[in-house]
Order: structure tokens, then sequence, then C-alpha cells
């Protein structure tokens, strides 16, 4: 029977303790409420959940889009990273831009109550040149219980412009910046 060296087998102990250290510490920031951003909507880091009851216009929101053709067709084209949501997808980070009542016309960009939004401009083919997605409807009025999400850091962001608005239930939590990198 073959014996492990007593070097190898100190440097085993080392490397086992320091990953389930870390699995530890990952776990314990977790239930925390800390979540890391890796998608390119909104600057890379660590968002905190922060406690509130309801949704409002500026919040940033953490949520689970639908499984759908369109979402794989989105994962697949990697505007969306692999994660733990239903459909295999990362959870999505948004700013909230509209909410019940409000009238969304999508044009060349898109006006929430005739009002045009930053960085909102209508894309038709992304870098690659594949056609992205229109929207069903081109002048929408947020039902109760949608949302309508965009993201005003990264005009490029794969949002409500695309997806159409979201149900405020999809919402895993709501989010603040809390170290950006």
């Amino acid at each position: 029977m073959n014996q492990i060296p007593k070097s190898n087998k100190k440097i085993l102990k080392i490397t086992i303790g320091t990953i389930l250290t870390l699995v530890l510490l990952f776990t314990l920031i977790y239930q925390l409420g800390y979540r890391i951003n890796l998608s390119e909507s909104y600057p890379r880091g660590i968002y905190k959940s922060i406690p509130k009851k309801t949704i409002d216009y500026g919040d940033f929101v953490m949520f689970c889009p639908k499984n759908s053709p369109l979402m794989q067709e989105a994962l697949k084209r990697q505007y969306i990273l692999r994660g733990q949501c239903r459909g295999g997808y990362y959870p999505l980070l948004k700013k909230v831009v509209a909410l019940q009542g409000d009238n969304v016309e999508i044009k060349e960009y898109v006006y929430i109550n005739g009002e045009k939004q930053k960085k909102s401009k209508l894309y038709k083919k992304d870098p690659k040149g594949n056609l992205l997605p229109k929207s069903k409807e081109n002048n929408i009025s947020i039902k109760k219980g949608y949302m309508f999400l965009l993201s005003d850091y990264h005009e490029l962001s794969f949002d409500s412009r695309y997806i159409g608005a979201v149900e405020i239930n999809r919402t895993i939590s709501l989010m603040k910046p809390y170290y950006l990198f």
C-alpha cells in the first residue's frame, strides 16, 4: 500500500481546511444578505439585500426572470449568466423605472410617462450582429403586480426593453451597492 508523504499530507490538510473555511465564510456572507453582481448592467461588486416591504421607483431589484424560450436564447447568447433561478439563470439586477399605472413607450428610446429615460436606446442587434427581440407592445400601461426595469448604467443591458414588464413577485430582494470593484 502506498503511503502519502508527510509533507503532502500537511499540504492536503491545509488545502481542505482553506476550502472549508472559504465555503463557511461565503455561506455566512450569503446568509447576511450580500450578493455579488457579475453582470455588466451595473457596476460589478457586492450588493446588500435591504429590508423593505414595497418596491418603489429607483429601487434596485434582484429577480429571477421567467423561464421562457426568450430567456433561454439570452442565456445561450450570454446576455445573462448561468445561476440558480428556474431555467438556469443567474438573478438579474435592474432598476425600477415604472410601476402600476405608468405609461411606457418603446420607440428608439424608452419613455416613461412621456419622459425619455437615460441610456435606454432600443438596439435592433447585439454587438455580434444577432437580432435582439422586440417588445410585443410599443405602448404599455403597467398593470398591477408588474414593474418595468432598466439599467441606466449600461446601455446594452438586457432588460424590460427586450423582455417586457416583470412580475413583482419574481423579486428575490431589494439591493443597494455595498462595495464596487
